[in-house]
């Protein structure tokens, strides 16, 4: 089942990669983290076509983790990629100060937006900015409204504790979801 939803996650995040690794606007030597890479097509898109100096990833599951180590396995003996397999929020994430975090429809998996917001404000350096996906809350109602495993926001409720969580400056539009980003 979980090599079924890897393969879906590949299908229908495609999209959201590409808008959001422009967005990214990577400079050589950025160092950036991504929080839940899932099978790992982000890191790969980001390690290959960007110039980053080096992508971190960390996602819960195991099998992602293997899945995504072996999609980059070359980018990971090129020592461009380091994969973690852990909890982002219970987690401590070696070599913060990035310049970027981004993470594609994470979010719904937490129930309290300040505690990773937080996190992640603290691990990016003092000009670092986090860059987010995620589909409105409305559209994942009519998806699955039976589904209660997703935690379901509005982009103003986003905006609010991106904000109440220190950052600066919160930008955000709309294509096929939300793309925000927020700066320290």
């Amino acid at each position: 089942m979980g090599v079924f939803v890897s393969n879906l996650m590949i299908r229908g995040n495609r999209h959201n990669y590409d808008v959001l690794l422009k967005d990214l606007n990577v400079q050589a030597g950025d160092k950036i983290l991504e929080i839940g890479y899932g099978p790992g097509i982000g890191i790969t898109l980001l390690a290959e076509k960007g110039k980053p100096g080096i992508v971190h990833g960390i996602d819960f599951s195991k099998l992602m983790y293997k899945r995504a180590t072996e999609r980059n396995k070359k980018n990971i003996d090129d020592k461009k990629v380091k994969l973690f397999a852990g909890d982002f929020l219970k987690d401590n994430i070696d070599g913060a100060d990035y310049d970027k975090i981004f993470c594609v429809n994470v979010i719904y998996f937490w129930a309290d937006l300040q505690k990773p917001f937080f996190k992640i404000r603290s691990l990016l350096k003092n000009d670092g900015a986090f860059f987010c996906y995620m589909a409105h809350k409305d559209f994942l109602a009519k998806k699955n409204p039976a589904n209660d495993i997703f935690n379901k926001y509005s982009i103003e409720q986003i905006t609010a504790a991106l904000k109440s969580a220190g950052f600066s400056k919160v930008d955000f539009y709309f294509d096929k979801g939300y793309y925000i980003k927020a700066e320290k």
